[in-house]
């Protein structure tokens, strides 16, 4: 008993690290991964690994992720290696990390001697949202209207009728098939066999609405069951408010460098019209005062054309004779050194 429960609970913890080949009816293999996590590819058995390549569909030049001839190689988010076997034949693995649903699809694997002997496997990669084991796991997925959602669902067992639900299989049956594939508007559904055991019934719904929140049911005849609970809210529009903080910015910017460029043209016109006053005023040539009985008033007015001082220490007098001079009147001379002044 303890053996088997070992033997499942590896099992789990391999379809967790998606090595598990699932087998599809046409008989490539499948992997899966969870959103956002890795996936290893193993895409088998080739007779020489000198050259490997790896490929995005059919392996044309546009399409080639990996082409290389070295033991292990990696491009951007794509590695590629090879083991040697015993028997001299080698096995190639290819490891995709940070999946995103856009990695859903064919892909091809190659190895040779030489390019042009190289022989090639087709494999399937599927990124899921959600891996439902029945094992105590999140049952609750949070998504966004636009947006598509794939839940893989396992089992332990093999079925014949297969059925995607929505609240009760007894009342809503979104589609169903008892072959490997159906699709019905927007719900497809999808079987796989394990390599290792057990089936996986993968469930997709395109295009979420907000409607489409509720209880889900993957149902493999009518005795397996697994359930998940699925909460679709409006898409969030993050770029448009980046964009609009920026042009914001932006405008701020540009409001602030044409004032300070203003500031700076204003100050450098008015020290321009200084310069040119006091070029044409070179002094300051006088000082005028006024006054009253209550206060006293002081102008400073400038004299463009100012005559010289005089620097001479002699006085120039005006001289009146005695015999012309007014007995009624007064005279009296003033005398100042460097000012002329008049005599009465």
């Amino acid at each position: 008993m303890k053996v088997c429960h070992t033997l499942i609970c590896c099992f789990f913890l391999s379809l967790q690290d998606g090595n598990t080949v699932l087998i599809d009816h046409s008989k490539i293999s499948v992997f899966s991964g969870t959103k956002g996590g890795d996936v290893m590819v193993d895409c088998g058995l080739f007779s020489s690994g000198t050259t490997k390549i790896f490929c995005k569909g059919e392996c044309e030049p546009e399409n080639i992720l990996i082409n290389t001839t070295d033991g292990t190689a990696q491009r951007d988010r794509y590695s590629i290696r090879h083991e040697e076997r015993s028997d001299g034949r080698v096995s190639l693995y290819v490891t995709i990390t940070e999946l995103t649903k856009s990695d859903s699809k064919l892909y091809w694997c190659g190895a040779g001697r030489t390019q042009s002997s190289v022989s090639y496997e087709k494999v399937e990669v599927i990124v899921r949202d959600a891996l439902l084991t029945g094992n105590h796991e999140d049952k609750l997925l949070k998504m966004r209207t636009g947006e598509d959602v794939t839940v893989q669902c396992f089992f332990t067992s093999f079925g014949i009728s297969k059925f995607f639900c929505k609240d009760s299989c007894q009342e809503k049956v979104l589609v169903g098939t008892d072959g490997y594939r159906a699709q019905r508007d927007r719900y497809s559904i999808r079987y796989l066999t394990g390599t290792r055991g057990g089936s996986f019934l993968f469930v997709t719904i395109t295009n979420l609405t907000k409607s489409d929140s509720g209880q889900y049911w993957c149902a493999l005849d009518s005795s397996s069951l697994r359930d998940f609970e699925l909460i679709v809210t409006d898409a969030s529009v993050p770029s448009t408010t980046t964009t609009t903080d920026q042009s914001d910015t932006t405008t701020e910017g540009v409001l602030l460098y044409v004032g300070l460029t203003l500031v700076v043209v204003f100050i450098l016109s008015s020290l321009a019209v200084l310069i040119i006053c006091i070029k044409r005023n070179p002094t300051l040539c006088g000082l005028r005062t006024r006054g009253n009985s209550d206060a006293t008033n002081m102008e400073i007015t400038p004299y463009e054309n100012c005559p010289p001082v005089s620097t001479h220490e002699d006085s120039t007098y005006q001289s009146l004779s005695p015999a012309s001079m007014d007995q009624d009147q007064t005279y009296s001379t003033l005398t100042h050194t460097n000012n002329t002044y008049e005599t009465l």
